[in-house]
């Protein structure tokens, strides 16, 4: 080095930007969450990019599954604020990662918080397929979408291989009764697939039906119709403790006009054919105390939304035809 190389302008030597460092540094987390949880992640050379920066392949313990997921990595500050992460795509990714056979996740590193947390692009895609000029992505920072070791082995693994995650039930409660309706969504499901038979998991689920009524995630709804027992939805039997199933449908006999109401909202364009969420209905208000009344005062009010109104004098209409049907149920 001769002193006179000090005084050359920094104009003169290549740049290298501070964002490759953290592009970097999103890239190394990704692939240490990944690794940690034995699982192969191969990333993809950027001449090679068109829209994936890495593929996983999973392992479970230490078989090595057929599942493969791709992921498209964005690292920086520029992608998040305190609550959520964002980025733009382009309507070419978008029908890219609608149309790939693997499922791709888009997963976000914030470098304040060394943390990254990811979203669904197949199902971003699919609902901005018809957006010629592109869309921007923003999701929502939550618990149970963290892209760390914790969260790739108790949620997005198991997902992937088709099993519930493996959160403790204290936390699937919590997530159950939140007010973020993916975070409620898939707090029910997980309490339903893991925890059935525990007694905190029914009065979570209660809970939520009170709090939320029609908003409540389907899974609350089914849950319901399987403890009450239906014959195509199935049911909860020797999966439930006898004596808390009884316990919990002792407390569903007891809903009123107001729960019934929202139980309506919960019938679809289908009606009550077999099979439809109308027909899981059966397993519910026949058994209620006075559900004949609660319905027919529903029918003869104006004051509900007109689907709910026809929806309690079809019921009706149902049970008058075949009253002996009807008692079936209360058995």
């Amino acid at each position: 080095m001769t002193a006179r190389s000090f005084g050359t302008p920094r104009s003169q030597f290549p740049i290298r930007k501070k964002t490759n460092a953290t592009e970097r540094k999103g890239v190394g987390f990704v692939r240490d969450v990944v690794e940690s949880a034995n699982c192969v992640f191969k990333e993809i050379d950027r001449a090679s990019d068109y829209g994936h920066d890495a593929f996983v392949l999973l392992v479970d313990g230490e078989a090595v599954t057929p599942v493969e997921i791709a992921l498209q990595i964005k690292a920086g500050r520029s992608f998040c604020d305190e609550r959520s992460c964002h980025f733009t795509a382009t309507a070419a990714q978008l029908n890219f990662w609608a149309k790939h056979p693997f499922l791709t996740l888009g997963v976000v590193y914030d470098p304040d918080a060394d943390c990254c947390w990811w979203v669904n692009l197949r199902i971003e895609a699919r609902g901005g397929r018809n957006s010629v000029g592109g869309k921007s992505i923003t999701f929502s920072k939550n618990d149970w979408n963290k892209f760390d070791p914790e969260g790739f082995q108790q949620i997005v693994l198991p997902t992937l291989l088709d099993k519930p995650p493996t959160v403790a039930l204290q936390k699937a409660i919590d997530w159950a009764t939140s007010g973020d309706d993916d975070t409620h969504d898939l707090g029910v499901r997980v309490l339903l697939a893991r925890f059935r038979r525990e007694a905190a998991t029914w009065d979570a689920i209660l809970k939520s039906f009170s709090a939320r009524g029609r908003n409540s995630s389907f899974s609350v709804f089914l849950g319901l119709v399987r403890i009450m027992g239906h014959p195509d939805e199935g049911y909860f039997s020797d999966e439930v403790p006898v004596s808390l199933r009884n316990a919990v449908q002792s407390q569903v006999i007891e809903f009123d006009e107001p729960e019934v109401i929202e139980l309506l909202h919960f019938v679809d364009d289908f009606g009550f054919e077999r099979g439809s969420p109308g027909n899981g209905l059966f397993a519910l208000i026949p058994r209620i105390q006075n559900g004949l009344e609660i319905l027919r005062s529903i029918a003869a009010r104006h004051g509900q939304p007109q689907r709910v109104v026809e929806n309690a004098a079809l019921m009706l209409a149902i049970q008058n035809d075949d009253p002996r049907w009807w008692k079936s149920w209360t058995k």
